[in-house]
């Protein structure tokens, strides 16, 4: 089951990229995030986990793709099961 706060964090989509000039709709929904995220009591659920990978964009979003991922590895089995998702994000940024 899946928490309303998760939910709704969900339900934003893809994080938004970092790509182009910044502007009030790419900071408001980067703020949105974040501040969905800081409301997401920890740990989530795996099957919250698997959700909440599909949310990563392409880069970092201004740090808040950290924070989603870290919120991810609160989950019970993240270390043995973590998200393909969050896994393919990782790498794509440490490489």
């Amino acid at each position: 089951m899946i928490r309303p706060e998760v939910a709704e964090f969900i339900a934003l989509g893809k994080l938004p990229s970092e790509d182009g000039e910044p502007d009030e709709a790419l900071e408001a929904a980067v703020e949105r995030a974040g501040d969905l995220l800081d409301r997401i009591a920890r740990p989530v659920t795996d099957e919250e986990a698997h959700a909440l990978a599909d949310c990563f964009g392409k880069d970092e979003c201004f740090g808040v793709g950290w924070v989603l991922l870290h919120l991810i590895e609160t989950a019970p089995h993240a270390r043995e099961d973590q998200p393909e998702a969050a896994r393919r994000w990782r790498t794509g940024l440490t490489t």
